[in-house]
């Protein structure tokens, strides 16, 4: 009989403790509904091409942009064998930086090139080096990635050509600035 008694207790304890539907508290949301879709932001990159395939058309500018841009995207050169941004390159991509800023609708592609010594393999390597020392540098101070592609030419596309001292080799150690078309 103890034992019936017993028996009884423990499952009058577990299926009090475990038959209990639990109640699930329900908050009701009382804030203001507001309506986004008339301030919905517009993204002006919402058909870039981020493949690997992407071609890159430089944009056509009005007079007046074309010269904005030109003054603001000015060439950045390198020391001999390096990627390294110097003072004077950093002084170039804060105002590119600036530039960019005030026409966020602007994309640009950074070209990267190299003097004529070395083989072409390791120019492409280094041309893209500098090409991502701009961008990592305009990334860093806050330009958005989807607005700055890279591309290296290497050696291929020098200013001047049968260099035969550092002054003339120094002209081709650099980074150049396209604005992309949409």
């Amino acid at each position: 009989m103890r034992r019936f008694f017993a028996v009884c207790i423990c499952s009058v304890a577990l299926l009090s403790a475990y038959g209990c539907r639990k109640q699930m508290s329900v908050i009701q949301d009382t804030s203001p509904k507001v309506d986004t879709t008339s301030r919905a932001k517009v993204d002006p990159f919402a058909n870039v091409d981020t493949s690997g395939n992407a071609v890159f058309k430089e944009a056509s500018l009005t007079d007046d942009l074309a010269r904005q841009a030109a003054e603001a995207l000015q060439t950045v050169y390198f020391d001999y064998n390096s990627f390294q941004l110097n003072s004077e390159s950093t002084e170039k991509l804060q105002k590119a930086a600036s530039f960019l800023k005030q026409n966020a609708g602007i994309r640009i592609l950074i070209q990267g090139h190299c003097d004529e010594r070395g083989s072409s393999e390791y120019n492409m390597g280094l041309g893209e080096k500098r090409a991502k020392a701009a961008r990592e540098y305009l990334q860093n101070i806050g330009i958005e990635s989807i607005r700055i592609e890279t591309t290296s030419f290497g050696k291929e596309q020098p200013v001047q050509s049968y260099c035969t001292d550092d002054a003339c080799h120094a002209k081709n150690r650099r980074d150049e600035f396209k604005v992309l078309a949409r």
